[in-house]
């Protein structure tokens, strides 16, 4: 999702140069700086899937992570790596709230379609299925929603001010999914293919049991890179008047 990064970038940096000409600033003064932001999404969406160089931002499909892990503490335990996000970039934004004066950001973003790749490794009970794998995973989610918010007080640089959102909020829903482990059993592909025929007839309850490391995968990107440019710009900056 390095598309949020734009959401900080494109709304008022008149003062910064070398804007991209398809980025209209939108000024904290706009009455209506919520609609502001979405039209200036919209202009800028077609640019994302190859990358944008200005704002150092790679190609977007897939979205590369390296690493994410869920540790229940109750016997089971399961790392994903080298994670790859598809069609991230297909997403249209359905709420966006800015409140400079609270420091307040609220959004909803919707994804007709996401498919998520990795190389898992598994050990332990998940529901009523024991696992212990590694291989290849595949998830496919449809109609699904990230909700983002994010509040927290101002900080003072060299005197300027810089947003500091501390306290942060992300929140997944999905509409249909399916997932796939290979190798949960080594050479028993009988078994395997059981056991995946369960997963998916259970699938929303995986997908709860699951949603800690999904909502990790997302909540690393996206505040990752919101910070990091919150960072580097004041609120000046990203906001002129």
């Amino acid at each position: 999702m390095e598309f949020l990064i734009l959401c900080f970038l494109i709304f008022g940096m008149s003062c910064a140069a070398k804007l991209p000409s398809y980025i209209t600033p939108c000024h904290q003064s706009d009455p209506r700086l919520s609609e502001c932001i979405l039209r200036a999404m919209e202009d800028v969406r077609p640019h994302l899937k190859g990358g944008i160089p200005e704002f150092q931002l790679p190609s977007m499909n897939p979205l590369i992570l390296p690493q994410a892990t869920l540790d229940t503490g109750a016997n089971f335990k399961a790392t994903f790596k080298n994670i790859e996000v598809y069609y991230i970039d297909e997403f249209i934004f359905r709420r966006v709230n800015m409140d400079l004066k609270n420091n307040f950001v609220d959004m909803v973003l919707g994804f007709s379609r996401l498919r998520i790749k990795s190389i898992y490794n598994i050990q332990g009970r998940l529901l009523v299925l024991q696992l212990n794998g590694n291989g290849p995973a595949d998830g496919n989610f449809t109609n699904a929603e990230v909700s983002v918010t994010m509040r927290g007080p101002r900080l003072t640089k060299n005197g300027k001010q810089y947003f500091n959102f501390n306290q942060n909020k992300l929140d997944l829903k999905f509409g249909q999914s399916s997932m796939r482990f290979d190798n949960l059993f080594q050479n028993n592909e009988e078994l395997n293919m059981q056991t995946n025929r369960a997963i998916n007839e259970n699938i929303d309850s995986i997908i709860e049991e699951l949603r800690p490391v999904l909502t990790e995968v997302i909540g690393k990107f996206i505040f990752g890179l919101i910070g990091k440019i919150f960072d580097k710009f004041s609120v000046e900056e990203l906001f002129p008047q």
